[in-house]
């Protein structure tokens, strides 16, 4: 295998790794530029009889454990499809990442935090996909060429969240410098590679289409409109991307809240009794359901131990489930992702939206599609080829798009999923400012008011790396020294349509910006000294801060007196 890339020169050559980190189930592809439209899924992966290639699947469980090691004092730890049928293992710590997830305050992961049992599963992830590509490309190539990494995280997550995503990543990769990390939306990546297979003649210059990320852990959606099929194919977000937690790992639990309501109170019900039953109806019955289907009589699964109750429907250690009671699980989460859908639509106003691309894991139920089909009636449901594997496929493609002659989709710009902006003092003006908020200020001997300076609103374009400037002032009092520190809180606003003039409850801080000022030479901090109305010298400083936007990641520039410093480091807070 080595000596076939004998030939090549490494100098333009790298490879994409693209992970899917998913709440119950984690994919991972990868490609190298010389052949971009080779797309490999890792399918091996270790089993729990030690085989290090023993189980075959397009993704591995997002699952832990820890083992006692016989003999020693420390433990060992399992994952994915290491772990044995019916045993306690850690579940969903993905949701954990994200604090406002509803699921966070009712879970419990022990003496670890979710942090901690991501780092550890990714770890294992990254081990697994060296030892994959070294037995696939050799250990002499491994060694030498760059790689690429495109991490996804769900579009609706905090920044705070896809912080700690990311830092978990470089803590299980080594965090070696050298190495190339990007966050990437699931959504967006499961629709360029969607709408890369789609079609061409089926395709039109503006017309839209509605992209649903349906995974274990959240439903994303996002609305594209096409605007260039050729030389390559170019959309665009067509409105605020929505979604929630409301993907398969939620019926899991109200599978689960069910069944023990129902025969919690029988003797011999017990924990492994439940994690039994909700095995079966995660692998078998969840993907099956479909109440449309004629002659469905029940949904069989295994309760061992049990005994015989006609009024329950348990005989044999089986519990029958009525397609009734199977309706009352599903429908709530059905009903939201149909609601999600409708609303995307509206929300194109009056552009055509010509169909729904139905992807992930909670995307491939039957049942799902059936509904959304009864429910949109002219808009085509469609769920594309590879659907559960779409989006960790489309992170290769987005990574491998960096090298722009390998660009196939390009989304030209996106839509702000929320208000960001900046609070600054502003002379009061009582047309504008709440009397409340006004305040004397001595340093400028007037009357002031503490409001916010928004610099992308809900809603508004956000153009493919075109950089957001953010103007600001900030003095320093030149008796106290010389300033090395400046730091700036950036604001977020979700719920509110229209953005507030100040800060108000639902304004919270997305993160604390710092930038080191010692790299500003003297002689241009001496240019900026003013003296106040209260008598005192400032330095006062008048800069911007440049915010780029893309896929799921904002990178920060702070211009000081005309000059860029690349050294404002974001501390996520929400």
């Amino acid at each position: 295998m080595e000596d076939s890339f004998d030939a090549f020169n490494f100098d333009d050559r790298k490879l994409v790794i693209g992970i899917d980190f998913g709440t119950t189930f984690t994919g991972v592809a990868w490609a190298e530029t010389r052949r971009p439209d080779h797309i490999s899924v890792i399918e091996a992966w270790p089993s729990h009889i030690g085989a290090r290639e023993g189980i075959s699947s397009v993704k591995v469980p997002t699952e832990l454990r820890y083992t006692k090691t016989p003999n020693a004092d420390g433990e060992t730890v399992e994952w994915g499809f290491q772990i044995p049928s019916l045993v306690d293992r850690y579940q969903w710590f993905k949701l954990g990442l994200d604090e406002s997830n509803p699921l966070v305050s009712t879970k419990s992961w022990g003496d670890k935090t979710p942090e901690q049992l991501t780092e550890l599963y990714l770890s294992s992830i990254y081990k697994h996909i060296m030892y994959t590509l070294d037995q696939k490309l050799g250990s002499a190539l491994l060694r030498t060429i760059p790689m690429e990494f495109s991490l996804t995280v769900p579009a609706i997550w905090t920044e705070a969240a896809k912080d700690k995503t990311l830092k978990a990543w470089k803590k299980a990769s080594g965090g070696a410098k050298e190495q190339v990390i990007s966050l990437v939306s699931e959504p967006e990546a499961a629709a360029i590679y969607a709408i890369h297979g789609l079609d061409p003649h089926g395709l039109h210059v503006g017309d839209s289409f509605v992209l649903c990320d349906a995974g274990g852990g959240t439903v994303d959606l996002i609305s594209y409109k096409i605007i260039a099929l050729t030389p390559i194919l170019q959309v665009e977000e067509v409105t605020t991307g929505t979604g929630g937690p409301c993907g398969s790992t939620f019926l899991n639990r109200r599978f689960a809240d069910f069944l023990t309501r129902k025969l919690g109170r029988e003797q011999g019900w017990d924990d492994e009794v439940l994690q039994e039953a909700v095995e079966r109806f995660d692998s078998i019955v969840k993907k099956q359901y479909s109440p449309t289907i004629d002659g469905t009589s029940g949904y069989v699964i295994p309760v061992p131990g049990l005994s015989n109750n006609s009024a329950l429907n348990v005989r044999r250690g089986k519990i029958t489930i009525s397609p009734e009671e199977m309706h009352f699980i599903f429908e709530p989460l059905i009903l939201k992702v149909i609601k999600y859908v409708q609303d995307q639509i509206s929300a194109c106003g009056d552009t055509e939206v010509r169909a729904v691309l139905l992807v992930g894991g909670f995307g491939q139920n039957s049942y799902l599609k059936e509904r959304l089909r009864d429910a949109l009636k002219s808009v085509e449901v469609l769920q594309p080829p590879n659907a559960w594997t779409a989006v960790v496929r489309g992170a290769v493609m987005m990574g491998l798009s960096r090298t722009k002659a390998l660009k196939t989709v390009d989304v030209v710009s996106r839509k702000a999923r929320r208000h960001y902006g900046i609070e600054l003092s502003e002379p009061f003006n009582a047309e504008k400012h709440d009397k409340s908020k006004r305040y004397w200020c001595s340093r400028d001997c007037e009357y002031r008011a503490r409001a916010m300076v928004w610099f992308l609103t809900k809603g508004s374009t956000l153009e493919e790396d075109k950089p957001i400037p953010i103007k600001f002032y900030q003095d320093f009092r030149v008796s106290a020294g010389r300033p090395n520190m400046l730091s700036i809180n950036v604001w977020v606003n979700a719920e509110d349509t229209s953005a507030p003039v100040h800060r108000n409850s639902d304004t919270k801080t997305l993160a604390k910006l710092k930038a080191n000022l010692s790299a500003v030479p003297q002689v241009d901090l001496d240019w900026t000294i003013i003296k106040r109305k209260d008598g005192y010298e400032y330095y006062c400083l008048d800069g911007v801060i440049e915010a780029t936007y893309s896929s799921a990641e904002t990178t920060y520039v702070l211009s000081v007196m005309g000059k860029k410093y690349d050294t404002v480091n974001a501390e996520y807070a929400y």
